[in-house]
C-alpha cells in the first residue's frame, strides 16, 4: 500500500495485474536452478547448500509399501512442503530480476503480481503486457493478465488511481474468521495479533485522511483555475 500510495500523479498511471497459473506445480528444476544462480551473485551459496535444497525437492509417494515417483523426474514443489515459501521467494526474486528492465514498477507476492506504468494504454497493451507474458512463458509459467486498470482489487486492498485512495478489500462471499486463542499457531503470532490489527487500522485511517486532504486540495485548485 505504501508503494502504490507513494506514486505521484496517480491519475496519469495505469495498473497491470497478473496471476501465475498453478505456480507451485509449474516450478521446474531448471527454473529453480536459474533462481539459485541469480542468488549466488549476491549471497555466497555453497555446493552443499545447493545439494540440500535439491534433495528437499525430491518427492516420492508410497502405496502399499512400494515407492512411486513422477515420470521423468522426482523434482516437485508441493503445496505442503516446509520450504515452499522460501522456494517461492527465491523464484519470485528471479522473476522480478527478469522484469526490472521494463519501464514499469512491479511487485510480486507469491502468484499475484501488480505493476504500475505511466505509459499510454496502447503502449501498455502492445509492449508491457506482451513482454510480461513472454518473460513468464520463457520460464515455463502461464499467467492471466489484465492491463490499463485504474481500480484493482489486489490481495487484501483496493487501489483507486482516480482518487489516490486505497482501502481494505474482501471478497463478497468471504467470511471473516479469527484465530482461536487456543489454536496451534506459534504463541508469538497469537500474542501480536491485537497489536497487528490495531497498527493496520491506524495506518489505513492515517492514509485515508492524508489522501482525502490531498484530494480536496487538488479539486479546489482545479476548480479555482477553471
Amino acid at each position: 500500500m505504501k508503494w502504490v500510495n507513494s506514486i505521484d500523479d496517480q491519475i496519469s498511471h495505469n495498473m497491470i495485474t497478473f496471476d501465475i497459473c498453478n505456480f507451485y506445480p509449474s516450478i521446474t528444476e531448471k527454473l529453480r536452478h536459474k533462481s539459485l544462480l541469480i542468488t549466488s551473485n549476491y549471497v555466497a551459496v555453497s555446493k552443499d547448500e545447493i545439494d540440500i535444497i535439491t534433495h528437499a525437492k525430491r518427492t516420492t509417494l508410497y502405496k502399499d509399501g512400494q515407492p512411486w515417483c513422477m515420470t521423468g523426474s522426482n523434482f516437485d514443489v508441493t503445496m505442503g512442503s516446509f520450504d515452499r515459501a522460501e522456494t517461492w521467494e527465491l523464484v519470485g526474486l528471479y522473476l522480478l530480476s527478469q522484469l526490472q528492465h521494463l519501464d514499469i514498477k512491479v511487485g510480486l507476492y507469491r502468484d499475484d503480481g501488480l505493476a504500475v506504468t505511466n505509459k499510454s494504454p496502447q503502449q501498455t497493451e502492445k509492449n508491457n503486457k506482451r513482454k510480461i507474458c513472454a518473460i513468464f512463458r520463457d520460464n515455463g509459467l502461464n499467467i492471466t493478465i489484465q492491463a490499463n486498470q485504474k481500480i484493482v482489487d489486489f490481495l487484501g486492498s483496493t487501489f483507486n488511481l482516480y482518487t489516490g485512495l486505497s482501502k481494505p478489500y474482501k471478497n463478497p462471499n468471504d467470511r471473516i474468521t479469527y484465530i482461536h486463542r487456543e489454536s496451534n499457531h506459534p504463541p508469538s503470532i497469537i500474542k501480536n495479533l491485537p497489536q497487528g490489527i490495531d497498527k493496520r487500522l491506524t495506518i489505513l485511517q492515517m492514509q485515508k485522511s492524508s489522501k482525502m486532504r490531498k484530494y480536496r486540495i487538488t479539486r479546489h485548485y482545479r476548480k479555482t483555475n477553471t
